[in-house]
């Protein structure tokens, strides 16, 4: 054990910044989306684990900077939010 351990940040005290980032990076994928049909909750479950796998590889691979994964992330989100037959648009 380090004598100097590493602090551990929660998030708790930035949540409104992070939250209003998130937010934004969601609404610009939404944005970029448009005229473009999203997959249903049954397609993009489907595919999921195969994206995630892909993204996973390029953090690992130090192929994509910390903004790249933010907006890869929150595409996935407004994906997950947008598909129709999923439970539901739950932010809108």
């Amino acid at each position: 054990m380090s004598e100097n351990p590493t602090h551990y940040c929660n998030g708790l005290a930035n949540a409104t910044e992070s939250l209003t980032t998130t937010d934004k990076l969601v609404a610009l994928a939404h944005a970029h989306r448009q005229g473009v049909s999203y997959e249903t909750g049954e397609q993009l479950l489907a595919r999921l684990p195969e994206r995630l796998h892909a993204l996973t590889d390029q953090v690992l691979g130090d192929r994509m900077s910390t903004d790249e994964l933010a907006y890869a992330l929150a595409v996935l989100i407004d994906s997950l939010e947008h598909a129709p037959g999923a439970a539901g648009s739950r932010r809108h």
